[in-house]
C-alpha cells in the first residue's frame, strides 16, 4: 500500500511537471482544434512476462479493449484505457509444461500523458508515460491444485506506450498500440491441505507474482 502512493504520489508530480513545461506552449492552440476527443477500439493481446524463477508461468490472452482521449493540443493528449476483462490461465513451473494450477481475470485501468509527434504526412507516431492499476478476480485453482483458495492482490504502477496512427479519412486511424506495464501483485494460496499437493505443498503459500505484460493492440480510431 505504501508503495502504491509513492508511484501515485510519483506520477502526479511528473504530470504537473509535464504541464508546467510543455502545456504552456500550447495554450494557443488549444481553442484552435476541432476535434479534441479520439476514441480508439480494437483488440488487445497481453503477453504477461512473468519473472519469478521457477514458480509460476501465466498464459497470453487476446480480448477487446477501448480507450478515450481527450487533445488539450496538437501534441498533448490524457487517455484513458478500459476494455473486457483478461481471463489468463496460470502453471506451475515445477510440474512441468502445461500443469495448469489456476486461472484468474483482471482488469488494467490506465491514465496516461501522451505526447503526439505531428507532422505534414498520413502518420502520427507518439508515446505515453501512465499510472495502471490492475485489479484481479475470479481467481480459480484447477487440476493439482483444485481444492485450494486463490487471492491475487491488486498492483498500481507505471506504465509505458508507444504508438502510431495512420491516416485513412479526415476522421478515421488506423492504429497500433504498444505498451509494457509494471504490474507487481502478491499472490496467496490458502487451504492447500484440501488439494492433491497437500503431501508436497505446506498449507498455505505467499509469493510475489512480477507479471510486467507487454501488449500489442491494433484499434480504429475515430477522431470527433
Amino acid at each position: 500500500m505504501q508503495n502504491s502512493k509513492k508511484i501515485t504520489f510519483s506520477f502526479l508530480v511528473i504530470i504537473f511537471i509535464f504541464s508546467e513545461t510543455i502545456l504552456s506552449n500550447e495554450v494557443e492552440t488549444i481553442n484552435q482544434k476541432k476535434e479534441n476527443w479520439i476514441i480508439r477500439s480494437g483488440f488487445t493481446n497481453v503477453n504477461p512476462q512473468t519473472n519469478n524463477g521457477d514458480v509460476v508461468s501465466i498464459g497470453d490472452r487476446k480480448n477487446f479493449t477501448t480507450s478515450f482521449t481527450y487533445l488539450y493540443s496538437d501534441h498533448i493528449g490524457i487517455e484513458l484505457l478500459a476494455g473486457l476483462a483478461f481471463k489468463h490461465n496460470i502453471y506451475d513451473k515445477a510440474l512441468g509444461t502445461g500443469a495448469k494450477i489456476a486461472s484468474a481475470s483482471h482488469l488494467p485501468p490506465t491514465l496516461t500523458v501522451q505526447y503526439y509527434f505531428k507532422n505534414n504526412s498520413t502518420f502520427t507516431p507518439y508515446v505515453g508515460l501512465g499510472l495502471n492499476h490492475t485489479l484481479f478476480f475470479k481467481e480459480k485453482t484447477i487440476g493439482p491444485l483444485e481444492g485450494a483458495d486463490l487471492k491475487i492482490g491488486s498492483s498500481t504502477d507505471f506504465a509505458f506506450q508507444l504508438g502510431a496512427d495512420w491516416s485513412i479519412s479526415d476522421q478515421l486511424t488506423l492504429n497500433l498500440d504498444i505498451r509494457k506495464f509494471k504490474i507487481k501483485s502478491k499472490a496467496t494460496v490458502t487451504n492447500i491441505d484440501n488439494s492433491s499437493l497437500r503431501d508436497i505443498l505446506p498449507s498455505e503459500l505467499v509469493f510475489d507474482v512480477p507479471i510486467d505484460p507487454l501488449t500489442i493492440g491494433a484499434n480504429l480510431t475515430w477522431h470527433f
